[in-house]
């Protein structure tokens, strides 16, 4: 036999001519105090590799991602607090016909408005979609809403066809005179959904058209980068389709906001 101590190669017996241990005893401690077995190189886990970890990541944060994305976009922003009385919408049209007036006298006639008058002019004056409710919703399926997220972060250009639609369905228009810029916060009806949008930013008039030089936006309650906000007021007021929307008389020179009044200069 071989002692389970020291290796020790003898006869049977109950004791080892070696070391002296007793083998019956030997054997209960090593039952009730039994040696770890030490961990086998061959035997470990393979370790995961960068590319196994990163995709096992992706996989969940990218659908975690889109979620949150169209949560932000059909979650409507707050609109802002603007006051349009029909005194204020009336003081308006009497500004503007003076001003129509005084144009071609030979001197630079200039036109002011405030936040109020603006918008009650533009609450009388440009015909908006009535109120949802009216007519039913057309479904939404996930397809059409992922797409709508990827326009949102940059990824895709909207088509025309959603161009066309949400600028006929524009709900309600406010504009948020600020120091020296404005807000202009429009609601859309999507697809029987609520999808409102903001953009901040200085008017300009170059070559007879007047532009917004943005510098913040909203997609709904989702903040829009740079390059999407660049993207997306070019595509307003540089597309053919609406370019001639926003050509001004040939008598304007400048349009501009000064002490949160509206301020236009003849020539």
């Amino acid at each position: 036999m071989k002692c389970p101590k020291c290796g020790f190669q003898q006869d049977a017996g109950t004791e080892c001519l070696c070391c002296g241990i007793i083998f019956a005893r030997y054997h209960s401690e090593a039952v009730l105090h039994p040696r770890k077995a030490k961990p086998r190189p061959d035997l470990a886990p393979p370790a995961i590799g960068p590319f196994r970890r990163f995709f096992r990541i992706c996989r969940w944060v990218c659908p975690a991602g889109i979620i949150l994305v169209l949560f932000l976009i059909l979650h409507p922003s707050s609109p802002p607090r603007v006051e349009a009385s029909p005194a204020a919408a009336e003081s308006a049209e009497s500004k503007i016909a003076q001003f129509q007036s005084s144009i071609g006298l030979g001197t630079e006639q200039s036109l002011e408005m405030d936040e109020s008058e603006l918008n009650g002019w533009l609450r009388k004056n440009i015909a908006l979609k009535k109120p949802a409710g009216l007519k039913p919703a057309i479904p939404q399926n996930s397809e059409s809403m992922i797409e709508l997220a990827k326009t949102a972060t940059g990824g895709e250009t909207i088509s025309n066809e959603s161009l066309e639609q949400v600028q006929t369905s524009v709900r309600d228009v406010k504009i948020e005179l600020l120091e020296n810029s404005l807000r202009v916060y429009a609601l859309f009806d999507l697809h029987g959904m609520d999808l409102s949008l903001e953009l901040e930013g200085q008017p300009v008039v170059r070559d007879g058209y007047i532009k917004l030089q943005p510098s913040s936006g909203k997609l709904g309650s989702l903040p829009l980068m740079a390059g999407t906000l660049q993207r997306a007021t070019a595509r307003i007021f540089d597309a053919p389709e609406n370019k001639e929307k926003f050509k001004l008389p040939p008598n304007i020179r400048d349009i501009r906001i000064e002490e949160g009044r509206l301020v236009v200069l003849s020539r």
